[in-house]
């Protein structure tokens, strides 16, 4: 893993933490590749997938209920090891905040690496987020790259971030493809009658015609 240009494998014990966090809505195979390749790059022994509760960036959106979320994302990620998927920020009351996540993750896990993985697309975004320098504190943030969203130094010209929390977002990206795919098109193309779209998992995409997400 480096910067913007082909990655190197990290060495040493694999026993840190990635989260990747998100409204899973729905989970996706791009989500399953992400995953794949932290597992396969990144100094970690575990990555923990984690559906966002209240969104204080999703307010208002066309979101599927929490508890179909997770289940969704627990039948998505089920055949791949070293994955959890935890339900913290959905039993946490009022709106959630990454910081929060990660600063409870480093509680319980004293002395463990963290990662958090995220895509190009809100790597601009970052400093919106509540605390963001406790966050990159708490946190190595690793991207990986969304389709029209290349990760050049120009991203984060201008923003709150001081010179060492750039060279470290910019230091540390998954070498993978660019992925275009969306989940509100997904859930477009469902409600327009699509049944069989080739980005959702088996499993998901029975759990969403048995309990009639995002429609009949």
């Amino acid at each position: 893993m480096t910067g913007p240009g082909p990655a190197s494998t990290e060495t040493g014990p694999r026993t840190g933490i990635a989260v990747l966090g998100g409204s899973f809505n729905p989970p996706h195979r791009s989500h399953v590749r992400l995953v794949r390749e932290a597992l396969a790059s990144l100094p970690i022994g575990e990555v923990r997938v984690i559906p966002a509760g209240n969104h204080a960036h999703k307010q208002h959106r066309d979101m599927a209920p929490a508890e179909d979320r997770l289940a969704m994302c627990r039948l998505c990620f089920a055949d791949l090891p070293g994955v959890v998927v935890d339900d913290r920020e959905l039993r946490r009351a009022g709106p959630s905040f990454t910081v929060d996540t990660l600063a409870e993750l480093a509680a319980e896990q004293p002395g463990q690496a963290l990662f958090f993985l995220i895509g190009s697309d809100n790597l601009p975004l970052l400093p919106t987020w509540r605390e963001h320098h406790r966050l990159l504190r708490l946190a190595t943030v690793v991207t990986f790259p969304r389709l029209g969203h290349p990760i050049v130094p120009a991203q984060l010209e201008g923003l709150d971030l001081n010179p060492e929390e750039r060279r470290m977002l910019l230091a540390h990206v998954l070498t993978m493809p660019a992925d275009g795919t969306a989940a509100s098109t997904l859930r477009d193309r469902w409600r327009h009658g699509e049944r069989h779209l080739p980005e959702l998992p088996g499993p998901v995409a029975r759990y969403l015609t048995d309990h009639q997400i995002y429609g009949p």
